[in-house]
């Protein structure tokens, strides 16, 4: 199988345990660039940070920001979900728990994100008459109406970009790169993955954070040529 592009999270998967963005992983990101795959930036964060460290890191690529929500190629943006449901499920949970938006959330346009100072099970109970897919990224806690994820921001790039999700391998830790990690032709979780991420590749690195993407780059390096999957 022949792979095109990489769909990589951002949030603790370049990063460290603090969220500080690992050099080492932008490089070994980089590199993967020049021997020519289309690098995919997918994030729970709002468009504007993840377009600008695509373009600042160099990729100038695709970007899924808002886990699926909200996607953008080559100066077009697509908004695949309306926030208002999203926006009346936390006005409801207001009600019922103290919780924060987010500080980005200003910028926010298809789902609402807080800050995880809350059990996400406790969130869940709350919405669960509520038309929503509530999902945690391991930083916030995220609302996402009609079930949108980053994989049907995966799917909007065949139309965009021409990249189909079997061209594509996908990296990321948390609950919101399950559908992901499983959806694209071939899938990475990294060590301090969610056990659904983990559930859902096809392999998972020792190393965690963005020692574990540099890991993972390795085991690019052999995808590259044909290996056995699940898929």
């Amino acid at each position: 199988m022949k792979y095109r592009a990489i769909a990589v999270d951002i949030d603790g998967t370049l990063t460290d345990n603090n969220l500080v963005l690992n050099l080492d992983a932008v490089r070994a990101l980089q590199k993967m660039k020049r021997a020519g795959y289309e690098i995919i930036l997918c994030s729970g964060n709002v468009l504007p940070i993840a377009y600008a460290l695509s373009f600042y890191l160099g990729f100038r690529g695709p970007v899924v920001a808002e886990n699926g929500g909200v996607v953008y190629y080559d100066k077009q943006v697509k908004v695949l979900a309306n926030q208002e449901k999203a926006l009346r499920a936390f006005e409801h949970l207001k009600k019922n728990m103290e919780v924060r938006r987010l500080f980005t959330d200003r910028w926010r346009e298809s789902e609402v994100g807080f800050y995880q100072d809350v059990l996400l099970e406790d969130v869940k109970a709350v919405l669960k008459d509520f038309d929503i897919l509530v999902e945690s990224s391991g930083y916030a806690i995220h609302l996402m109406p009609g079930n949108i994820t980053k994989m049907d921001g995966i799917r909007a790039l065949k139309d965009m970009a021409g990249i189909a999700p079997k061209e594509i391998i996908a990296i990321g830790d948390g609950d919101n790169d399950s559908e992901m990690i499983s959806g694209c032709g071939y899938g990475i979780a990294l060590a301090n993955a969610s056990e659904n991420a983990k559930k859902a590749a096809d392999y998972v690195t020792e190393r965690p954070y963005a020692e574990g993407f540099i890991e993972a780059a390795g085991v690019i390096e052999r995808i590259g040529r044909p290996i056995e999957t699940h898929k």
